[in-house]
């Protein structure tokens, strides 16, 4: 791990930060998945599914989000 591109500072030979290559991998996976969620209908559902589980509180059981998970209706 100790021979790396990066000086001290986190900055390459080239000048570039590697933060900014970070975001420009999280920018590219969130354009991806962007399109994806709007324009490919399984991978729409499949996200709907994970906020809907995702989205139980504390005050519910993990049953009632499990039960979340099962049921096809869409709000």
């Amino acid at each position: 791990m100790s021979n790396s591109n990066f000086d001290k500072n986190g900055i390459d030979k080239y000048g570039t930060h590697w933060l900014q290559n970070a975001a420009f991998v999280l920018t590219a996976f969130a354009i991806y998945f962007a399109w994806a969620f709007y324009n490919d209908a399984s991978f729409h559902i499949i996200v709907v599914k994970i906020f809907k589980f995702l989205n139980c509180n504390g005050y519910n059981p993990l049953s009632y989000c499990l039960m979340r998970w099962k049921v096809d209706f869409y709000p």
